[in-house]
């Protein structure tokens, strides 16, 4: 069965149980309740990528955000030299979310994820981010609060390191 995009993935038991670990333990899903999450799961789809596989790349046009169910990525960005190495910025493991500047931006995509370990993604685009928002207002100012806290501790942990270098 495809769970994708239904709301039975909820029930799927490689998502449902970790869903509900993550709101007892996830910054990111600290605020849902069950009903909150198997609405959001509605809105979401499932996608797996292979340990080393690029989740997406810098530039990318994509719009989506994930949670990561299980796994943990790795996001980099080029850096300015002439062959444009790129720096490793974060890793992240299950639990945690990323992608969410293009999900509220749009595209291009600002840096690259790819999988430390084999991952399995909820991925929410901006599409369906815009019919969570028209069908359920609550629960899309409780992800879009949940996105604002996101990025505004990654904000702060930016502005910590860049002091170092001032």
């Amino acid at each position: 069965m495809d769970y994708d995009g239904c709301d039975h993935l909820f029930h799927n038991p490689e998502v449902g149980p970790k869903l509900m670990e993550m709101i007892d333990g996830s910054t990111w899903a600290k605020d849902f309740s069950e009903d909150d999450v198997m609405c959001l799961c509605t809105f979401m789809r499932l996608c797996h990528f292979a340990k080393d596989s690029v989740i997406f790349s810098e530039g990318d046009p994509d719009d989506s955000m994930a949670i990561i169910l299980e796994g943990s990525i790795e996001i980099t960005k080029r850096d300015s030299s002439p062959d444009h190495k790129p720096k490793c910025l974060v890793r992240i493991g299950a639990g945690r979310a990323f992608g969410e500047m293009a999900l509220i931006e749009g595209p291009p995509r600002s840096a690259t994820a790819r999988a430390l370990d084999d991952v399995t993604l909820l991925m929410l685009g901006r599409k369906d981010y815009e019919a969570l928002c028209e069908k359920n207002m609550r629960l899309a100012l409780k992800v879009t609060t949940n996105i604002a806290r996101l990025m505004s501790f990654r904000l702060r942990n930016t502005s910590v390191k860049l002091v170092e270098y001032l």
